[in-house]
């Protein structure tokens, strides 16, 4: 204590109280590295693999012939599905999908052969659980990519059997052909699309929620927060002292967490460093400004820490990656643009898989960086409104 009473008024001064705050309170000190951390090794460890594989499904051959075996083990040799059952009828495939032990229903009718050999279209149907979009639809793209492939192959050997030259069979089969170049993400892995946005996500709520208890907890004395602001000497320095060490805690998470992702789980960066951590540093200052807006309007924390949740937990939802921005309505779209992690992903997005130019992700940038000027004014405001003197204790003490 006597330390601390020659230092001057101003950052250091509050940074020293605020250490000791921490150092005094396991809770906020486990969240500021060691949970987050456990949190994203966590989420690593779910999507390492990248993509989805072997998913379960079900065959009903009705057919039981050599074409029929054929699509079957096609199916099965598949990497993103794997036919574990081959139902006797369609009434217990369907027991099979209602129950969740399959996600897809093949339906081999019968004479698939015949018709196929004969240059009929006979119809395999696939049934699929789209009420799990993500299984669903990678198990319908991946069944339907290789059944087209069998097809189309047993098609050209009929067509060239009956005195079709091959260039003219495979002509027949596929008149128009359309190649399909997918951009950014070409192997489709759930790393770069899911587990990167994740991370920022989840980050974003515990930067929020640090600073809010920061301010709040000084709200709960008397004057304590014109304590803070006697300690720091302006708003600015005691705002800077208060959340400078969570600032630093929290860029080396981020950091921590890209070194993760892109090291040891091999992701491919595309784009500029610099520019990388600018925006990565202007999105933990939007974060914890936010953070301490929720904190300095609540009365407790937790009516601090609930605010955050409010505000920082549906971020995913509104962020644009599972659900187009364009297409929500316009309470989404302002609740999106609201929060700095939309920003952030658009910036990272931009940057690491399109390695677009820096005129395209300016509007992005500055908009972040606007955030960080909002919610830091509202900061500002509410602490010095929060921590002037009240009248009612200067009328006593001059009594």
């Amino acid at each position: 204590m006597a330390r601390q009473a020659h230092l001057a008024a101003g950052f250091r001064r509050v940074l020293v109280a605020e250490l000791r705050q921490i150092g005094s309170r396991p809770g906020p000190m486990f969240m500021l590295a060691p949970f987050p951390l456990l949190l994203f090794a966590l989420l690593a460890a779910v999507f390492q693999l990248g993509l989805p594989r072997d998913l379960p499904i079900a065959v009903v051959d009705q057919d039981r012939s050599t074409l029929s075996r054929q699509m079957v083990r096609i199916v099965d040799a598949t990497p993103e599905g794997a036919v574990t059952h081959e139902a006797n009828s369609l009434g217990e495939a369907r027991h099979l999908l209602l129950s969740g032990e399959v996600y897809a229903v093949v339906l081999i009718p019968y004479r698939t052969e015949r018709d196929v050999l004969a240059g009929r279209r006979p119809e395999v149907v696939l049934f699929y659980n789209n009420q799990l979009m993500t299984p669903g639809s990678i198990v319908a793209r991946s069944v339907g990519a290789a059944l087209g492939t069998v097809v189309a192959g047993i098609s050209i050997e009929a067509r060239v059997a009956r005195g079709t030259d091959v260039e003219s069979a495979n002509q027949a089969v596929a008149p128009v052909p359309v190649q399909q170049s997918a951009l950014f993400n070409p192997s489709l892995e759930y790393v770069q699309f899911l587990l990167a946005a994740v991370m920022p996500t989840v980050l974003q709520i515990f930067i929020c929620a640090s600073a809010a208890l920061s301010f709040s907890r000084d709200r709960q004395g008397v004057a304590s927060l014109g304590r803070s602001l006697r300690l720091g000497g302006t708003l600015l320095r005691t705002t800077a002292g208060k959340l400078a060490p969570y600032t630093l805690a929290y860029l080396i998470v981020l950091w921590g967490a890209d070194a993760l992702l892109f090291g040891l789980m091999g992701g491919r960066f595309g784009g500029n460093l610099a520019f990388h951590v600018a925006y990565g540093l202007v999105f933990v200052l939007a974060s914890q400004m936010l953070g301490a807006v929720a904190g300095l309007l609540s009365r407790d924390n937790v009516s601090a820490l609930s605010a955050v949740g409010v505000l920082a937990g549906p971020a995913f939802g509104f962020a644009g990656i599972s659900f187009p921005r364009m297409s929500m309505n316009e309470f989404s779209r302002v609740w999106a643009e609201l929060l700095p992690v939309t920003h952030y992903l658009e910036l990272r997005t931009d940057n690491i898989l399109r390695s677009a130019p820096a005129s395209i992700s300016l509007p992005a940038f500055l908009w972040l960086a606007s955030l960080v000027g909002v919610y830091g004014g509202m900061t500002l405001l509410l602490l010095w409104r929060h921590g002037r003197p009240r009248p009612a204790l200067i009328t006593e003490s001059g009594r």
